[in-house]
């Protein structure tokens, strides 16, 4: 069949006839040999990175992993870590005589109430015990916290103040409660005792 001949034909005769060429038993090793050649010669040295994921990967069964020096393959490196994991028997040992709250803090106003306790921990003790006054409360929400859970300009700090002190009592009720003054304008304060 001559070249002009194929010219001629429509492009869906053409594709037709290359697949039934290349389903031809006589053809199929010749084939081969022209895309193993495209394949060894392209530029983009696709065997070669073929070989080099599937060394990463594990997936090849066939390579011969003699010399120590090789790299972990990502399944050895899973398998390593896992070792590790169920080696691992020392308890963990809380430091803290604080108990922490068993959520983790979500919402800003949990948040604040958490950092509200770690400076009522810090505080210094006074008339035997530690406390924050409503004035200390209210300079901590708004000068001393994290920039992001500041109260700022315009909210009402009473009401985020007196929602932090709830949380605070509800989170660490063990080791936080509020109490008033006795004299005065009788303010409420937060205390720390176990």
């Amino acid at each position: 069949m001559s070249t002009e001949v194929i010219i001629n034909y429509s492009q869906a005769d053409k594709i037709q006839q290359f697949l039934m060429l290349i389903k031809d038993p006589e053809v199929q090793p010749v084939f081969r040999l022209y895309i193993e050649n495209i394949l060894a010669t392209s530029e983009l040295k696709i065997l070669k990175r073929l070989a080099a994921v599937e060394t990463a990967l594990g997936l090849n069964d066939f390579s011969d992993f003699e010399d120590e020096d090789h790299e972990l393959t990502i399944p050895e490196q899973l398998s390593l870590l896992a070792e590790r994991i169920d080696t691992v028997t020392e308890p963990v040992v809380c430091q803290g005589s604080l108990r922490e709250p068993e959520n983790i803090p979500t919402s800003k106003t949990e948040v604040r109430a958490s950092l509200l306790v770690e400076q009522l921990k810090n505080a210094p003790e006074r008339v035997g015990t530690r406390f924050l006054s409503s004035d200390e409360i209210v300079h901590f929400l708004r000068y001393d916290i994290d920039e992001r859970y500041r109260v700022k300009d315009g909210q009402n700090v009473r009401q985020i103040k007196k929602e932090v002190l709830e949380k605070a009592t509800k989170l660490f009720h063990d080791n936080v409660y509020l109490s008033k003054k006795t004299k005065g304008r009788k303010n409420v304060r937060i205390v720390y005792g176990p």
